[in-house]
Formats: structure tokens, C-alpha cells, sequence
């Protein structure tokens, strides 16, 4: 299939993802397997969907169901646009491969967060920068539902805490979006605090806001070591059934307990779903859907509501 010169076509794929701002390492990565892939087959015909779906699954088994969904939907894309200049080119269909179902994400009860929080005076010593940082990077956590990630890479510039409302700058993430995200005035002044301490121990420098030493800024690997030591402490159950309890299992509590707080108040929650969205930093609906579990103080919320919408006599 070298006639075809599909390593041109996907460079110039890879360049269109990139100019419309996503990120594509990964994915660029998996379409070059792919065109490999294809350039050592015999045929000289088009490219046909059963060749993407045989690639598909030929992943490692470290992959599972869920990393062959991944590649087969990553040269899906690719073949949609590779079909205007090869007509001939078969596209599989979507939902080829059933996706596996994700485990039902572990919730923080506002007792373990707070146990989080405190753990971290035992684990260090109370006012060191590690204990101060872990602290209070569990606290923003949960009270904004920033992914790991995004918190890690906010510098002092990201930090505006002076204006109306205080809010975090967050650059270039996900998706090669950026954002706004404005935070509780309880969350800013604790932020505040844990700037002033961190000024007394560091001055200015780095630019980096959560530290793990006067010169070091917290690195991901390290806030996994750290957060098994915390979780341990505190006891929160293993649940096989269930994904975590991990860093971003915060951001599934932030955003459940957003819904049940709209529901709480009588809220419009269809009218603000797309709010929460793009405060999660979501590109649709369907992403942040995937965080709403369906607890059973959730559903106890929308059922009270939907009682009285369908009650004749009620108020709504």
C-alpha cells in the first residue's frame, strides 16, 4: 500500500488535529503504527475496515478492551479523512468494538476529606512545605475539581486571588483549552494562607505554586507515592468493583455533589449542566455525564424534584 503515500496524508492529518488545538501525542504515536501496519500488508487495494479493526486488537494484552476501543477510534478518525482523497477507503463503523464498562467511580464522603487533610499533619511534619502543600492541594481539589494535572502546573501568575471573583487562570490543558475557574471565597482564603507560608519558606521563587521543596516544584509520580501513604492512613475501603480511590476520584465527588446541591435547591440542573461542563473544562455534555454517578443521594435529589413536577397540587 505504499502507493498511496499514507504516511504523507496522516503528517498532514496529525497537522490539521494540532492547528485545530489538540494535543495528539498519543494518537499521533498510534497512527504511525498503524500506517506501518498497513504499508506491510500484500494487498494492493483500498483500505478496508476489517484491517483497522485487525490492528485494533492486535494491541498488547496490557491494553484491554478499553486501549483497542482507543486505537480503533483513533484510525477511525484518520480514515474519515483520508476517504476525500481515497473514495475507496472503508471506515468502520462506530461502536465496532463494545467498550468495556468503566468501574463505577469511588466518592469521597466530606469526613474522608477532611481526614485527608489532616492525615497530612501526621504523615509530616504540621507546617513544613510537603505537609502544607499536600493539604492544601486535597482542599482544591475538592472544592473545584480541577484534574490533578491542572493543579500541578498552575504557577504563582495562575493565582488570582485579589479579584472579583478570585479565581485560577488554567493554561493550555486538556484538549489545548484554557479557562477561568473561579473558587469559593473559603477556598481563596486558604489558598492566600498557604501562599503567605509559602512565601515565608521560599520567597517568589520557583514560579510553580505547590512546592515539594524550596526548589522543587510537585511532580505527578510523587503525588501518587503521597496520596497511597494518605489514603492508607486514613483507611478509606479498597473496593474491586469500584475505580480508586485516586486523585481523581475528587473531581467525580466535586461534580456529584454539585448536581445534588442543584437539585437541593430546586435548580434548573438541564439549564446548568452545560455551566458545570465548562467549568469541568469539558468539550460536551457527554464527558462530563461520564462523572455523574448515579449515587443514591443523587437520585434521591432528582426524585424529590421530579415529585414535584408530577405531583398536581405541588408548588413546581
Amino acid at each position: 500500500m505504499k502507493h498511496l503515500n499514507l504516511a504523507m496524508h496522516a503528517e498532514r492529518y496529525v497537522g490539521l488535529r494540532k492547528a485545530l488545538g489538540f494535543k495528539f501525542r498519543l494518537g499521533y504515536s498510534l497512527l504511525h503504527q498503524f500506517v506501518r501496519f498497513l504499508e506491510s500488508q500484500d494487498s494492493p487495494g483500498p483500505i478496508r475496515a476489517a484491517m483497522a479493526l485487525q490492528w485494533a486488537v492486535s494491541a498488547s494484552p496490557r491494553c484491554g478492551r478499553f486501549g483497542q476501543v482507543s486505537r480503533l477510534n483513533t484510525v477511525r478518525h484518520f480514515l474519515i479523512y483520508l476517504k476525500a482523497f481515497l473514495p475507496d477507503t472503508e471506515i468502520p463503523p462506530s461502536g465496532m468494538l463494545a467498550e468495556e464498562r468503566r468501574p463505577t467511580p469511588y466518592l469521597y464522603s466530606d469526613e474522608q476529606i477532611v481526614r485527608m487533610q489532616h492525615t497530612t499533619r501526621t504523615l509530616w511534619n504540621p507546617g513544613c512545605l510537603k505537609q502544607i502543600t499536600f493539604e492544601t492541594l486535597i482542599g482544591l481539589l475538592a472544592s473545584t475539581g480541577l484534574r490533578i494535572g491542572e493543579a500541578l502546573r498552575l504557577t504563582l501568575c495562575d493565582v488570582h486571588l485579589g479579584l472579583d471573583p478570585p479565581h485560577l487562570e488554567i493554561r493550555n490543558t486538556k484538549f489545548g483549552k484554557s479557562r477561568f475557574v473561579p473558587v469559593h471565597p473559603s477556598t481563596a482564603r486558604n489558598l492566600q494562607l498557604y501562599l503567605d507560608e509559602r512565601h515565608r519558606i521560599v520567597g517568589g521563587k520557583p514560579e510553580a505554586l505547590f512546592l515539594l521543596h524550596p526548589n522543587k516544584p510537585l511532580q505527578y509520580p510523587v503525588t501518587l507515592r503521597c496520596f497511597k501513604q494518605i489514603i492508607g492512613a486514613v483507611g478509606v475501603p479498597q473496593n474491586p468493583s469500584r475505580r480508586g480511590p485516586a486523585w481523581h476520584s475528587l473531581r467525580h465527588t466535586f461534580a456529584v455533589r454539585r448536581l445534588i446541591t442543584w437539585y437541593r435547591a430546586g435548580s434548573d440542573v438541564r439549564s446548568l449542566l452545560p455551566h458545570l461542563a465548562v467549568y469541568l473544562g469539558h468539550l460536551s455534555l457527554i464527558q462530563t455525564y461520564h462523572y455523574l454517578t448515579a449515587t443514591p443521594e443523587l437520585l434521591s435529589a432528582a426524585a424529590s424534584m421530579f415529585e414535584g413536577y408530577a405531583d398536581p397540587g405541588g408548588d413546581q
